[in-house]
């Protein structure tokens, strides 16, 4: 079991998928999981999308029971990363953007890392699938998915994988990933987009919003669905850049769906846009990402419902490392 002693100070191989609904981030979320595995590395899928695609598209079915988001698995997943880090005072006291201590439990992808064999189903011994869930009919009128994003902010902040390991995650559509910290928690965030205005204008967004967060330079602008050369040029000039791949209709893909086969990349005419995805991705330094998450925390601090629910949480925060 790994414990953080003082500040956690690791490098993550952790990229998102996201883009319009439908412009197939799920898909390729799939796919690139079954490049990592084909290509002999550890990894951890986690579905964040309140549609819940990636899972069943991996093979696993998303029981409500098993969600992370789960009242009761939530709670004894941050039992778990408490630990003994007496900054955060109970897990009761954890916000979305409560960070590693003294005494926390780190998450590792080891297959007998509790968390692990609790939350997660296992596709081999080094593939994990999570989903985070969806609503469900006690949340009618009363939820938000934002709150069920929480422990997987949690999560996300306390993995330490090893060197080769990757989390790859199915993030909700559009730029809902900027209403809380997620947007600062990866090393890459693919941006999935079709040649339509529709899709060229959430991708845009999001690309206007990465820029006053500062997370930028770890968008990968990744064109699907293209049929042709007209629709290279569209994203081009829409976009204001070349898209740094592009994949084509694949009817591979279609054949696999149509006959309820998980997607692979062997269904795929050419996999060089998943390598290249891959090639592309490089760990955020740990000063940068703690020193973004650090102020995301001290701003959600200043909420009433916070403090009101979970007093001063500006006390979680370890001195910051150099």
């Amino acid at each position: 079991m790994h414990e953080v002693s003082g500040t956690a100070n690791f490098s993550i191989m952790k990229i998102a998928f996201t883009g319009k609904g439908g412009s197939g981030k799920s898909t390729l979320a799939a796919l690139f999981v079954g490049h990592l595995r084909a290509a002999g590395h550890r990894v951890l899928a986690v579905d964040a999308d309140v549609n819940v695609h990636l899972a069943p598209l991996l093979g696993v079915t998303a029981e409500s029971g098993a969600a992370l988001s789960h009242p009761d698995n939530a709670a004894a997943v941050r039992r778990h990363l408490l630990g003994d880090n007496t900054l955060i005072g109970g897990p009761d006291r954890f916000v979305a953007t409560t960070p590693p201590g003294p005494g926390s439990h780190l998450v590792t992808l080891d297959p007998a890392d509790p968390v692990l064999t609790g939350h997660a189903v296992a596709l081999d011994p080094a593939t994990h699938v999570m989903h985070v869930g969806t609503y469900e009919a006690e949340n009618i009128g009363n939820g938000c998915y934002h709150g069920h994003l929480a422990i997987l902010e949690n999560l996300l902040s306390h993995l330490n994988p090893a060197d080769g390991d990757w989390v790859v995650c199915d993030m909700v559509a559009g730029t809902d990933a900027f209403a809380n910290s997620l947007h600062a928690q990866f090393d890459a965030i693919a941006v999935v987009v079709e040649p339509t205005p529709e899709s060229v204008t959430v991708a845009r967004r999001y690309r206007e919003l990465a820029v006053a967060a500062g997370v930028d330079d770890l968008l990968l602008l990744v064109g699907n669905k293209v049929t042709d050369e007209a629709d290279r040029d569209y994203l081009r000039r829409e976009l204001g850049t070349d898209p740094l791949t592009a994949l084509t209709l694949q009817t591979g893909l279609r054949r696999a769906r149509q006959s309820g086969r998980a997607p692979s990349p062997t269904d795929l005419d050419d996999a060089t846009p998943l390598r290249l995805i891959a090639s592309r991705v490089r760990p955020v330094p740990h000063s940068r990402r703690e020193a973004r998450l650090r102020e995301l925390h001290l701003k959600l601090a200043t909420k009433t419902w916070v403090k009101a629910t979970h007093g001063d949480v500006t006390t979680q925060l370890a001195p910051a490392t150099a």
